[in-house]
């Protein structure tokens, strides 16, 4: 079992959530986009193997927001699809 940091999955779930800041469930659909183009632009080396884009649990992230929008909205339609072999499109596509 692997521990917790600060109350997230891992570090990298902790980070983008850190300095991310999404506020919302499309704040956080362009954070993933936004993340994804800027990994697939560094050159391939040293930094681009240090850094592990699928150890960001993207679910956990959606999830936080499903539940405060619950809370406050009622169920919310379904955003990028955040499962490990998703391919950020919407689940409705």
């Amino acid at each position: 079992m692997t521990e917790k940091y600060n109350g997230w999955t891992n570090r990298a779930t902790w980070l983008v959530n850190v300095w991310g800041n999404p506020e919302s469930r499309d704040d956080l659909d362009m954070l993933k986009v936004d993340l994804e183009e800027q990994y697939d632009a560094l050159p391939n080396g040293i930094i681009k193997d240090m850094l592990n884009m699928d150890a960001i649990n993207w679910e956990e992230l959606a999830e936080h927001f499903d539940e405060e929008e619950e809370d406050e909205n009622g169920p919310d339609e379904e955003g990028l699809d955040y499962s490990p072999s998703g391919s950020g499109r919407r689940s409705d596509d």
